[in-house]
């Protein structure tokens, strides 16, 4: 049963420490929310990818101990990393509901996000994996090694590796992790971005701009 970082976090307080990728993430919410051009279809899909990715991250710490238990179950008898995976499908979903196809406010909105997709490959990942994993292999040795010979990295199988453990799905586990946060946030940035012509300062002057595009 094994996951990376965000599966399996250090002491409680690294998780409150604000660091420069915190800072990073909550500038570039920021600027996603500010700049957003919803428009009712694809803010409908990206909402729905949204809740898709929220609903897999409880699946994946309804089945989690962090750093206790080599877990194996659930969503991570399909990827070792279901969380990260959840992550990155919340990021489609917000930058989807908060661009369009139709103003260079909602492309510059996708153009960003696409930059933030590449950004969470390129960087994030590979420096959290590089981070974790030997860590990962300290607690659970040859059980780490076990697991990665049968379950992606990233991407899922879709059918899933039985490795023997009975473990089942615990909404004790889900609010030990404090995982509900998740949903609160991923709705109240949805309601932001949906909100955002009414609110946001950039609005009236990229309307103004796109009304003046030929």
């Amino acid at each position: 049963m094994a996951s990376t970082s965000q599966d399996y976090a250090d002491h409680p307080r690294s998780r409150q420490k604000l660091t420069w990728r915190k800072l990073a993430v909550y500038a570039s919410a920021l600027v996603m929310l500010a700049f957003a051009d919803p428009r009712p279809l694809t803010f409908l899909i990206g909402a729905g990818l949204s809740a898709l990715a929220w609903l897999l991250r409880v699946w994946a710490f309804g089945h989690l101990e962090k750093n206790r238990i080599m877990v194996t179950t659930g969503p991570y008898a399909h990827t070792r990393n279901p969380a990260y995976l959840g992550s990155f499908v919340a990021l489609i979903g917000v930058a989807l509901a908060a661009g369009n196809a139709e103003t260079m406010r909602g492309q510059g909105v996708w153009a960003f996000g696409t930059f933030l997709v590449a950004a969470f490959f390129v960087v994030y990942l590979p420096r959290k994996f590089h981070k974790e994993y030997p860590r990962l292999k300290e607690l659970f040795g040859e059980q780490l090694d076990r697991h990665a010979e049968n379950v992606p990295n990233f991407w899922p199988r879709i059918t899933p590796w039985r490795s023997g453990d009975n473990r089942r799905f615990s909404w004790q586990r889900v609010t030990a992790n404090t995982e509900w946060s998740w949903a609160i946030v991923l709705t109240l940035v949805l309601v932001g971005i949906w909100t955002a012509p009414m609110w946001s300062p950039f609005a009236v002057d990229l309307a103004s701009a796109d009304a003046t595009t030929p």
